[in-house]
């Protein structure tokens, strides 16, 4: 007989339900997780939308997750054991395709990720791949370790930015992740940091966190800013952090000659940016 378990599932775009669905069985290379944090991430809020060309209804979302395994099938105890904390990647690939065996993964034909394409973490169990989860130190509480996912996207982002000590930077918006942004600039080497937000709590913690100009976009404009700070060349990287067309136009109207857009934000499907030839 199945065991029940509560989740948070959506069956069509603006339809988030709590439901009793049966708790995954998991097969010889999967594990199933007990999810003690899960995070909303701005894709989970487009997926509830219908905004993402890729999710399949119905389905429950979440994919920015930690918590304590609780089964694992036979082949998957080489890699977990029932009571580990872990922290899950929830990119799941084919491993077959032209793509993955070259190594662009990201690219990969049967792309699957948990909470975006197969059923994620609002729920109290989850089912992954064992390869897939990781074990956290006991130091590390389940809240922090569910940052996992985004500070990874976030890493990434700036090894393919690869600064050079001195750079300037503009990033746009100060959500969790231009908070994040904010910190691995610095890290990374900014001599100054430029941070554009309109909610004011979120301005005072990008100061926090190592901006050294916060703009109030309604009431500054960025540009002018910029080219104040800058002395009219502009930033040598910008961060879009919020996703949307008119963002991304920004971007490119204050970075610097040779200087790099990292577009970070995910922007609705059918959103379209005008760049000048």
């Amino acid at each position: 007989m199945a065991v029940g378990m509560k989740a948070a599932r959506i069956d069509t775009p603006f339809s988030l339900k709590i439901v009793e669905v049966d708790q995954p069985i998991v097969g010889s290379k999967e594990a199933l997780i007990k999810v003690e944090a899960c995070g909303v991430c701005g894709t989970d809020i487009h997926i509830y939308e219908g905004k993402t060309g890729i999710a399949r209804y119905p389905l429950i979302p979440g994919h920015e997750f930690s918590g304590r395994v609780v089964d694992v099938g036979v082949e998957a105890s080489r890699y977990l054991s029932i009571g580990d904390r872990v922290v899950v990647d929830p990119t799941v690939v084919c491993g077959r395709c032209i793509f993955c065996r070259s190594g662009r993964i990201h690219l990969c034909l049967e792309w699957s990720p948990i909470g975006v394409v197969r059923d994620g973490a609002f729920a109290e169990y989850v089912k992954v791949p064992a390869h897939l989860a990781y074990r956290i130190p006991d130091t590390v509480s389940f809240e922090e370790a569910a940052l996992t996912e985004p500070l990874s996207c976030c890493i990434h982002g700036w090894d393919r930015l690869s600064p050079k000590a001195g750079f300037t930077a503009a990033i746009i918006g100060a959500g969790p992740i231009g908070l994040m942004h904010i910190q691995l600039a610095r890290l990374s080497g900014a001599s100054l940091i430029i941070v554009s937000e309109p909610m004011e709590r979120r301005r005072i913690l990008a100061e926090k966190l190592g901006a050294d100009v916060v703009v109030n976009p309604f009431e500054s404009d960025l540009s002018e800013v910029v080219n104040r700070e800058t002395s009219g060349i502009g930033v040598d990287i910008v961060i879009e952090a919020v996703g949307g067309a008119k963002y991304l136009e920004e971007a490119l109207k204050i970075v610097g000659r040779g200087g790099k857009v990292l577009v970070f934000g995910v922007a609705p499907e059918g959103d379209r940016a005008y760049v000048s030839p």
